[in-house]
């Protein structure tokens, strides 16, 4: 063969890389499984974001509807409250006689607590000793339940007060209503009758002041307590965190001033104690 030839095709052969097991044959499966998990990885990073989002997002859900629901309620006692507002005095008997009939839909609140369980703070977030306010479940469990309470009693009031008004106009068609005095009341209902009256009145209307101030509160500080608990940045796109404002309402403002305190000294006899235990009485924990 021509040497020239043979130069020509050791050349050629040199050329041919030596057989590598790793690139050959390790380096493919490698390169597969770090593709592998790297799209794994990718998908797992995003249905983990996908979740957080959603879990801020039912965070804002919960928080905005649990909003509403005290909005709607403050409502429903301010309406009430318009009644008699401005128009009581210190005597029990005034007063039962002075709130009506009060006609409203009684729409109680049925809303899921278990929605709130992220507004429980951390161990290390406790503030002198105390939890914030509106971080306690059993505080807006306390407030929901007494507002619940508060619509049955004035539809028992509701009832007793005509059963009054009916009774009394069969005894007294010729009188004013408002013209009769503690035995007249006694005469139409009875002393047991009464003192029910009376005291589902009074009970009544200080739980109702009660409510409505702890109502406001919430609608004004819970907002501002929840936008902690929520990572609002991850929610742009999504919605707000609805707040409330008085807007220096003075209508709504004298709403949010108590009633007098009723001088029990009047109807002592009537309930058959001092002025001080029925005052301990009324006592809501609210005080």
């Amino acid at each position: 063969m021509d040497p020239s030839i043979e130069k020509i095709i050791y050349a050629i052969e040199s050329l041919k890389q030596e057989t590598s097991y790793f690139k050959d044959y390790l380096f493919p499966i490698v390169s597969a499984l770090f593709t592998s998990i790297l799209g794994a990885a990718i998908a797992y990073l995003t249905i983990r974001r996908q979740e957080n989002i959603q879990i801020e997002k039912d965070k804002i859900t919960a928080a905005n509807k649990w909003t509403l629901a005290a909005e709607q309620a403050r409502t429903k006692l301010i309406s009430i409250k318009h009644n008699y507002n401005g128009k009581l005095t210190k005597d029990p008997f005034q007063r039962v006689l002075t709130i009506p009939n009060i006609i409203f839909q009684a729409n109680q609140i049925e809303e899921r607590y278990e929605d709130l369980s992220f507004i429980v703070p951390k161990s290390e977030t406790k503030q002198d000793d105390k939890w914030p306010k509106w971080s306690q479940i059993n505080r807006i469990s306390a407030m929901i339940g007494n507002y619940n309470h508060i619509l049955i009693l004035w539809d028992k009031r509701n009832d007793l007060f005509q059963e009054f008004k009916d009774e009394t106009s069969k005894k007294y068609p010729d009188s004013a209503f408002y013209d009769i005095d503690l035995e007249g009341v006694i005469e139409i209902m009875s002393l047991p009758k009464s003192a029910i009256l009376i005291d589902l009145t009074e009970r009544l209307i200080k739980l109702t002041d009660d409510i409505l101030i702890e109502l406001d509160d919430f609608l004004s500080n819970f907002p501002k307590y929840v936008k902690s608990k929520i990572d609002v940045k991850r929610l742009k796109n999504f919605g707000t965190i609805l707040e409330y404002s008085h807007n220096g309402n003075a209508k709504l403002l004298s709403m949010l001033e108590r009633m007098p305190e009723p001088d029990y000294s009047i109807v002592e006899r009537l309930f058959g104690q001092p002025a001080e235990d029925i005052k301990k009485r009324h006592e809501t924990g609210y005080e």
